[in-house]
């Protein structure tokens, strides 16, 4: 019991939660700065503060930014961008729990991936974790897609294809960093592309933020910046069929923030998928993960 309780809260597992927690924080002001901001403006200035912060860390460490594994490096920054524009285009497309719902297919995509790129294991209780983690986010949600409404099939594929593009940019993060590259370089790749990928399309949409805005953005910066980091270093620790499950709780952190910040309302969905969520973390970091 006590190899159990040590297992969750291994260093892996605690990177992974500041990794959610830090995601949540940051979306509270892409909330508040999309009020008045176009997207693409959020997305290229939160790549370009990471691009320029871990840009200096890397430099003042001496450390080569392209790595020695460009080709996976390469795979995982075009992934990643590519993941993120489709994840922004499903929530235009979806109602925004709808469009959460999809995609927090990643960790099941990312298991799957996982085992077919890198031989790592997913036993039954791994697959059970999985799935009571994706019902319990179905259930805070409050079981969208249930009703009778129209289904448009063009914005489901790119909904689900981004989940799929995420999963297998997490996996190509716990391959570069088994093959020893430094963490703030596979950060580095991420902002490499998305940054001249949003340049052409940023100059029609461009507006002026007001200092306030200005302070939203830094933040969005800054948390993206921690999220990205303890993400990369959870990857490290952990297999990814272990870590993706953890961030199941990034949903649950996310409610919180809605209820306390946003008058949004405490529902028994919300309790039940909770527990579902906390469920499926501690059977997922209970259970011994091999790796061929």
């Amino acid at each position: 019991m006590l190899n159990k309780i040590s297992m969750f809260f291994s260093k892996g597992a605690f990177f992974m939660i500041l990794s959610a927690g830090s995601f949540c924080t940051m979306t509270v002001f892409v909330k508040l700065a999309g009020d008045s901001l176009p997207t693409i403006q959020i997305v290229f200035v939160r790549g370009l503060f990471t691009l320029l912060v871990t840009g200096f860390f890397l430099l003042k460490a001496k450390i080569n930014p392209l790595g020695k594994n460009k080709r996976l490096l390469t795979a995982r920054g075009l992934s990643g961008t590519i993941a993120l524009f489709l994840v922004y285009e499903s929530i235009q497309r979806f109602p925004l729990s709808e469009a959460t719902v999809i995609q927090y297919l990643y960790p099941l995509f990312t298991a799957m991936i996982a085992a077919a790129l890198i031989s790592e294991t997913v036993d039954r209780n791994i697959l059970i974790g999985l799935f009571a983690g994706f019902f319990g986010v179905y259930a805070i949600l409050g079981f969208p897609f249930l009703s009778d409404s129209y289904l448009d099939i063009e914005s489901l594929v790119i909904a689900i294809f981004g989940s799929f593009l995420t999963g297998l940019a997490y996996v190509l993060v716990r391959k570069a960093t088994s093959l020893n590259e430094h963490p703030l370089v596979v950060m580095f790749y991420f902002p490499f592309f998305t940054v001249p990928i949003c340049l052409p399309f940023l100059f029609s949409v461009w507006e002026h933020p007001s200092l306030l805005e200005w302070c939203y953005l830094f933040f969005v910066g800054l948390f993206t910046q921690f999220g990205q980091l303890f993400l990369t270093y959870g990857y490290k620790e952990l297999p990814a069929t272990k870590a993706a499950p953890i961030s199941y709780i990034q949903v649950f952190f996310a409610t919180i923030i809605g209820i306390v910040f946003f008058d949004e309302q405490l529902t028994f969905n919300f309790l039940i998928g909770s527990i579902m969520v906390l469920f499926s973390i501690i059977l997922v970091m209970s259970n011994g993960t091999k790796k061929d």
